[in-house]
């Protein structure tokens, strides 16, 4: 009885190692008789230098760039008058010269009206313009409205006190007579009205875009 145990377990044994064998020689033979297999890796190639980028990748990146800055710098009073210069248009553009010289042009919408509606630009802490001169026309608006251009336009009633030669908002045109003038040049946003501590300092802005003139063509004899 024992016999037969010891070949059954013996035969077993014998089966498990024959298994063992053929497993261990399609193993390695499959991994190029080395024990470390790395046929199944993937093929990396790679470029002398790590961190080289494609070319299409470099070629896209050259065709988005930032764009040049265009804007112009100009003293903000000296933005506003020349828009009242050129006849306050309202969608036209008007032609300025900034502070380097530059031939710029500017519009309404787009360097003016922001000029009377952002906060803080006049001087520190400042509300914008707008706050007070409304279409409310209160004591407190000094008979200047600013919401619209419509209101800045059509607008005529004077401030207390001007000395200026006209008394609409524009001045007709003539920016020394307009109340705009007389708001921010001659009393320098320092009276009733203004903060007691605002300064005469005139702000620098950003505005319009430089003008390039292409220079004409020389006639050929």
């Amino acid at each position: 009885m024992n016999d037969v145990r010891k070949m059954i377990f013996g035969s077993f044994i014998g089966l498990f190692m024959v298994f063992g064998v053929m497993f261990s020689i399609v193993y390695i033979s499959s991994c190029g008789f080395t024990l470390t297999c790395n046929r199944a890796d993937p093929l990396v190639v790679r470029t002398p230098i790590p961190t080289l980028i494609p070319v299409s990748h470099a070629e896209t990146q050259a065709d988005t760039g930032i764009a040049e800055f265009n804007k112009c710098q100009i003293y903000a009073v000296e933005l506003v008058g020349a828009w009242v210069s050129a006849g306050s248009p309202e969608t036209d553009a008007f032609t300025f010269v900034d502070m380097n010289g530059q031939a710029c042009a500017g519009t309404y919408a787009k360097d003016i009206q922001p000029l009377f509606v952002e906060n803080n630009l006049w001087y520190s802490n400042s509300l914008g313009c707008i706050s007070c001169h409304n279409a409310d026309l209160t004591d407190r608006s000094g008979g200047l409205d600013l919401t619209t251009y419509e209101a800045v336009s059509l607008g005529s009633r004077r401030v207390a006190g001007s000395t200026s030669k006209g008394n609409e908002i524009l001045g007709g045109g003539d920016w020394e007579a307009s109340l705009l003038y007389e708001v921010l040049v001659n009393q320098g946003l320092v009276p009733q009205g203004h903060s007691v501590n605002a300064s005469a300092r005139v702000p620098i802005v950003f505005a319009g875009e430089r003008v390039v003139f292409e220079a004409e063509a020389t006639p050929t004899p």
